[in-house]
């Protein structure tokens, strides 16, 4: 129990609003809303457009910060996060906005790849949806449409089966064309060209799923629409395929400046109607259902969950680190690697870096990064076994590895493209990593490489690894109760590489396995 009331203030820097939520954590784990400002600023159509952000529109955001500090700074006890997204990320001078934003404000924003910001966004609809991890017990369809992007993904048996971004946020989509607009009689039917062109490839590799039994939609301007269809502005809320439709239909045939006055909204809410609405109606026909769910979720609700868990306010979730793992599952089984050989590696993989934790003195995070990668590991030779490494390298790269900084996503990259090389003649110079960080790749890479070596048969010989720490080398015991020849001849080369990495020699000892019961 604590003794005082502790806030935590969440500041979404978006591509087209920037927000301020304030959130109280109960004693019990509750989480509660306070308050929540928000302030419109057209970050994205610089970054999208440009390539940069503006010094107007960067005065306008750390003026807009500045008064959100003021808000703040009535609360005790408050701790403060903030996040960017893709604006900001893709900005080339995004350094320098973040530094000038520390010194005139106070705040260290943190950029958020787009792996992280997916993972919040779900950490923000289980908060906001208690009824989520219920309803992906079923095929269900989740979208998140932004401003920059939009990303799918897709869930089944409570599991995370596949996740793209493509770049069909509402403002990229309506600014890219923007150019355009007076070179053609019919503008509206060209953003459908455009936006249906592009969704119907995507959808072409989407893996196909029978009976979707949920669709879920959130995004950070999905406001107008409960507005249009007169739905509550809080809360979790449905909208019908035929309401949707019929609001679909308006928007197709009137122009923004009608749309504003049928509608009474601004003009800058009339102009991203059209991508979003045209986004909406591909994916209801994708899903084949009458009706979608709407949660007032957004990244700002996720990074005060996250903050609660750093702080140890709240029990820390295990779901996003679940979503990861199921992703990775279906992407290694997606590329056809053995599923008894993967999960053996996986096992292995762990075992030793728990049996030689006084060896390495790696932290969690660097056991679940050497999960992944041991999931992965195999993927690249379903294209090719000569440079398989390789190829799953740039795969590993591409892919939305929910949950994952970018640099953890290039960790486990390197990590299933170096495994079984030769670890001590290896160009580290080529390998884009700190000297720190390229001390745990070459930790990680030696535990992966005796995990693969010790199911060289890919028969999961070995049941179980327990290890003795003796005087001048450390006893290795594997539990089988069959021949381990090929195992032990292959474990040679990466005992090697851990003698030189910890200065200690590895000995194998062979013993029998132990009765289950």
């Amino acid at each position: 129990m604590r003794d005082k009331v502790l806030f935590i203030a969440a500041i979404e820097v978006g591509s087209h609003e920037t927000f301020l939520k304030i959130a109280e954590v109960l004693p019990g784990g509750d989480i509660s809303e306070v308050d929540f400002v928000s302030r419109m600023i057209n970050l994205g159509s610089d970054s999208y457009r440009l390539g940069y952000i503006t010094d107007e529109n960067i005065a306008i955001l750390i003026e807009s910060l500045q008064d959100f500090k003021k808000i703040i700074s009535a609360y005790p006890h408050i701790a403060v996060i903030a996040a960017c997204t893709s604006a900001v990320r893709e900005a080339n001078n995004r350094l320098f906005l973040l530094d000038q934003i520390y010194r005139q404000t106070g705040f260290k924003i943190m950029i958020y790849s787009n792996q992280l910001e997916i993972s919040e966004m779900l950490r923000a609809v289980r908060l906001k949806m208690p009824t989520f991890d219920q309803l992906i017990k079923e095929p269900t369809l989740f979208l998140d449409i932004g401003a920059g992007s939009t990303q799918f993904a897709l869930f089944d048996k409570g599991e995370l089966t596949f996740t793209q971004n493509i770049l069909l946020g509402s403002l990229r989509v309506r600014d890219r064309l923007s150019a355009l607009e007076k070179h053609t009689a019919d503008f509206i039917a060209l953003m459908l060209e455009y936006i249906s062109g592009d969704l119907d490839y995507y959808r072409s590799f989407v893996p196909k799923k029978e009976g979707y039994k949920n669709f879920i939609l959130v995004g950070k301007n999905l406001n107008i629409w409960r507005y249009l269809a007169d739905l509550p502005l809080f809360g979790t809320v449905e909208l019908s395929y035929k309401k949707f439709e019929k609001l679909f239909d308006v928007i197709i045939h009137s122009s923004s400046f009608d749309l504003v006055d049928q509608f009474d909204i601004s003009q800058e809410q009339a102009s991203l109607l059209l991508p979003v609405a045209v986004v909406i109606k591909e994916m209801f026909e994708f899903a084949g259902l009458d009706r979608l769910i709407m949660p007032d979720a957004i990244l700002a609700d996720g990074l005060i969950v996250k903050k609660a868990e750093q702080l140890n306010l709240i029990e820390k979730d295990q779901r996003p680190f679940k979503d990861s793992l199921s992703y990775a599952k279906h992407i290694a089984k997606r590329y056809h690697t053995s599923f008894k050989h993967t999960e053996q590696i996986e096992k292995l993989a762990l075992q030793l870096f728990d049996q030689l934790q006084d060896q390495h003195g790696l932290q969690p995070i660097h056991r679940f990064i050497l999960r992944v990668a041991a999931i992965l590991h195999n993927i690249g030779k379903f294209f090719t076994v000569k440079h398989d490494g390789r190829i799953a390298y740039e795969m590993i790269k591409a892919f939305d590895l929910v949950g994952m900084s970018n640099y953890e996503t290039e960790l486990i990259a390197l990590l299933v493209k170096h495994h079984a090389d030769d670890l001590l003649t290896l160009n580290h110079e080529k390998i884009a990593l700190a000297p720190g960080d390229q001390l745990t790749f070459v930790k990680l890479a030696a535990l992966l490489g005796m995990a693969s070596a010790l199911d060289a048969s890919h028969k999961g010989k070995v049941k179980r690894i327990t290890t003795e720490a003796r005087k001048r080398h450390i006893k290795v015991m594997l539990e089988s109760n069959q021949d381990l020849t090929l195992e032990s001849w292959s474990f040679q080369k990466p005992a090697k590489h851990f003698q030189k990495i910890f200065g200690i020699e590895l000995r194998l000892s062979v013993v029998a396995e132990r009765d289950k019961n």
